[in-house]
């Protein structure tokens, strides 16, 4: 491979804050801006962007440029992704196909943009599938793979996916690998499964995802203790995406029951992401000394701040592919408690800046966590988690990583 000095590049992006669409948008919003930091002539350009936030958030980042589909767009997609799925016999929840075809629209749009920049690379995720219409030109083509559908099969425990969607998108996936020239997965594990589900000639690498230090140290921490009635030294735990079924919902009513039943007064909870019905029915049984905040989806440095007060996390995510909001809570300084599975494992060293104990095993998982309602246990290694994740992911390695791959003086 040639190297190109003085790159031109395009990340593309499902979506980018103030409003944002998860791990994968996170993901790309801080590769873009880490790539800035150092000096590097990039771009961010979204393909998932809600009409509104189109509007509202154009003047935010000049080198941001948001595209995405209409609401009208966006109903026929569903509705023929519907009928597509039910003549070829399925009645199952889908949703995999109908992300990539809802991604075109967007796309479609950004290609008039590619065909301005004519950058030099362009770095694309694979949930979505946006490399099938994207028009790449003359540019290197670097997919990350975050997503990969086919981890959704013979999985029980995440519920009951359409496998007719799921293989209808890997066919998909499968094919624009015809346009690509290499990928990173952010994680061995996500390398192993990529390896695993596709045929690619082109080189793999995994490299984890970059965060923007800079950003994060620019965050306030928001204290909720006072706003919930707590005393200033009660514990504040902090949960991650706690409506999600993929997330573990199903563990997050027995996570708070069990720590509060341990904890020798009042205890807070922060949940963040949006409350599922079978979320806020459980939630109306917990203990009288727990105190929630569940506002519901907020914007990216908002939910930081919020973070960056909590005492410690608990994931009992049931798929994770890297784990953004586990690195994230961890360059805050939170001890995070997770289930080892995916990529969570080599994120959390057990012991030393949180515990991963055996997926599915809540009592492990609420046993590691009251050892944090120590508060002194709990400070101590808070300050292992910061000390370890900026030493282990410390984004300027992670970029040159980059860079190397990619071809890039």
């Amino acid at each position: 491979m040639s190297v190109i000095a003085a790159p031109k590049i395009a990340i593309i992006a499902p979506s980018a804050p103030p409003w944002g669409g998860g791990g994968v948008a996170s993901s790309h919003y801080h590769l873009y801006r880490c790539f800035k930091n150092r000096g590097v002539d990039a771009v961010l350009l979204t393909f998932n962007e809600r009409e509104a936030v189109r509007t509202e958030t154009a003047g935010t980042e000049s080198e941001i440029r948001r595209f995405g589909a209409t609401q009208a767009e966006l109903r026929f997609l569903a509705l023929l992704t519907t009928v597509y799925l039910k003549a070829k016999g399925s009645r199952l929840p889908a949703y995999q196909l109908f992300d990539i075809v809802a991604s075109a629209p967007g796309v479609l749009r950004l290609n008039r943009e590619l065909r301005r920049l004519k950058p030099d690379l362009i770095i694309i995720p694979d949930h979505g599938g946006p490399g099938l219409v994207l028009e790449k030109g003359r540019a290197r083509l670097t997919l990350v793979t975050h997503h990969n559908p086919a981890r959704f099969l013979d999985e029980e425990l995440l519920g009951d996916f359409c496998k007719l969607d799921v293989r209808e998108a890997v066919a998909l996936e499968q094919r624009l690998l015809r346009k690509v020239d290499a990928v990173i997965a952010p994680s061995r594990y996500m390398e192993s499964v990529f390896r695993d589900t596709y045929c690619f000639d082109g080189a793999v690498a995994a490299i984890p995802n970059p965060i923007d230090l800079t950003l994060v140290d620019r965050v306030a921490g928001r204290d909720l203790r006072g706003e919930l009635g707590l005393p200033a030294d009660a514990p504040l735990v902090y949960i991650p995406s706690a409506g999600s079924r993929l997330k573990g919902e199903r563990f997050v009513a027995g996570i708070i029951s069990t720590l509060a039943a341990n904890s020798s007064g009042r205890i807070g909870f922060y949940l963040s992401g949006n409350r599922s019905p079978l979320l806020e029915e459980e939630l109306r049984g917990v203990p009288p000394n727990v105190r929630i905040y569940a506002p519901g989806h907020l914007d990216y440095c908002d939910n930081l701040a919020l973070v960056k007060a909590c005492s410690f996390g608990i994931s009992p995510t049931l798929i994770e592919s890297f784990g953004m909001a586990i690195l994230e809570a961890g360059l805050c300084g939170l001890p995070m408690v997770v289930f080892r599975v995916g990529g969570t494992g080599e994120i959390i060293s057990d012991g030393e800046n949180g515990f991963c104990v055996p997926r599915e095993d809540a009592q492990a998982l609420a046993a590691a966590a009251n050892r944090l309602l120590s508060p002194d246990y709990c400070r101590d290694m808070g300050q292992r988690a910061y000390a370890f994740s900026r030493r282990h992911f410390d984004p300027d390695a992670i970029v040159d990583r980059y860079l190397a791959f990619c071809g890039i003086d």
